[in-house]
């Protein structure tokens, strides 16, 4: 079984890698560290190490508290933190955390694994999420090194996706340790793939708090985009839904409103700048830092990192990643300062958050741009006039933190499971 993946992965090597130059053509940082992804790197540990793994950015956000909660508590360790997408390591790289170093998670083929763990030496895995790698895991408990997925969750499609390779996947899951999950819903179905019995914490996203440094940007921009003007953020777009985010904007709203689109991926700042421009509006960059003037309807977000600031200058949001199939993406960042979320009906990736947040009436659901908009002009006058509905969004998520002290103390009590050097 092993034999046969560790056969079709170097099998499919060559093809892997020349996707990651294919997207580099777009990201160039694709090309970079790239003998990271082989297990080779400059970097070697020299104090024990907390191991942390989160795919990309959504992941690596919500890891952020964690992992400066994990310095206080274990400060004997260094953390090392690895992602597959540069979005990942750009977004660790913002993190203020000391004692950390930042890798490429290696191809899951056994010398590669092999070459960074006895490089790196880490006491434990932590997995952000759902990351299910057969050599990684297999590697990790020939080494007595244990594994613990974390915020994990596992949706009725991947659960189904997963059993198709039911052996490969129960032998695999069979090296993990322990499971801390989202919902009873995703323990259920872990579990039905070979995971141990979880423990139900919640989701770290709701724990995630903006700095106030990330406060202070927001009142910056709303002082450059209009103090008197009703500002509405598009967060993290994808591919294909600006066009008709703008239109509908353009078409619906008032004069005096102002849109910020900001794409979820830097690699398609240009491109959005250019589909701006082609419809002959008058549009300005973030990154001009220069004051907006009246006659200007949109502002292109063209920034990384600064999403809480996005979100702190609004009076609405406008959720990305909901009007194509692309899954959504999370509201939470919004609601916890405060802003209510319209979202398209594209929500799988985030669908227990939308529909909490849909019953306490924060987040709204519509089926297109056009009914986005329209809710819009109905929302806004009240939004901008009453307090309470503004502390409802605030309230929502104060309600279901919590997961993040259950993780550390979780991990406080499983610390003694961990390998010693």
């Amino acid at each position: 079984m092993y034999l046969l993946y560790q056969i079709l992965s170097w099998a499919m090597l060559p093809i892997i890698v020349g996707r990651l130059f294919v997207r580099s053509l777009k990201e160039p940082n694709y090309r970079k560290h790239l003998l990271e992804r082989f297990g080779l790197s400059n970097q070697q540990a020299t104090a024990p190490v907390i191991w942390l793994h989160a795919v990309s950015v959504g992941e690596m956000l919500a890891c952020q508290q964690l992992i400066e909660h994990i310095q206080l508590r274990f400060k004997e360790y260094d953390v090392l933190v690895t992602c597959t997408t540069p979005g990942g390591r750009e977004t660790a790289k913002t993190f203020t955390s000391t004692k950390m170093r930042i890798s490429y998670v290696p191809f899951d083929i056994k010398p590669f694994i092999t070459n960074f763990l006895n490089r790196n030496k880490p006491v434990c895995l932590l997995v952000m999420e759902t990351e299910i790698w057969p050599m990684l895991f297999r590697q990790c408990s020939k080494q007595a090194i244990p594994i613990f997925m974390l915020n994990a969750r596992l949706s009725e499609k991947s659960m189904r996706g997963y059993r198709k390779v039911r052996k490969l996947t129960s032998a695999t899951m069979r090296n993990v340790s322990g499971v801390l999950s989202q919902t009873e819903e995703d323990a259920a179905r872990l579990k039905q793939i070979g995971g141990p019995e979880a423990f139900v914490t919640g989701n770290l996203k709701f724990d995630r708090k903006a700095r106030p440094d990330q406060l202070e940007l927001g009142r910056h921009f709303k002082q450059l985009f209009g103090e008197n003007r009703c500002i509405i953020v598009a967060a993290s777009t994808h591919e294909g839904e600006e066009n008709s985010i703008i239109d509908s904007f353009i078409s619906r709203c008032p004069q005096e409103y102002l849109l910020i689109v900001v794409p979820r991926h830097a690699r398609r700042f240009s491109s959005v700048m250019a589909l701006i421009q082609n419809k002959k509006l008058s549009v300005m960059r973030r990154s001009s830092n220069k004051p907006v003037p009246e006659t200007c309807r949109v502002v292109l977000g063209d920034s990384m990192g600064e999403m809480y600031s996005y979100y702190a200058c609004s009076d609405l949001v406008i959720m990305g990643g909901s009007f194509n199939p692309s899954g959504g993406q999370n509201p939470l960042e919004a609601l916890s300062i405060g802003k209510h979320v319209v979202t398209g009906p594209y929500n799988f990736n985030f669908n227990q958050i939308v529909e909490k947040g849909a019953s306490a009436k924060v987040i709204h659901l519509v089926d297109n741009s056009d009914a986005a908009m329209l809710l819009v002009n109905t929302l806004l006058p009240s939004l901008k006039m009453s307090n309470l509905q503004r502390d409802a969004a605030v309230q929502f998520v104060k309600e279901n933190v919590g997961a993040l002290q259950k993780t550390i103390d979780y991990l406080e009590r499983v610390r003694k499971t961990w390998r010693q050097y």
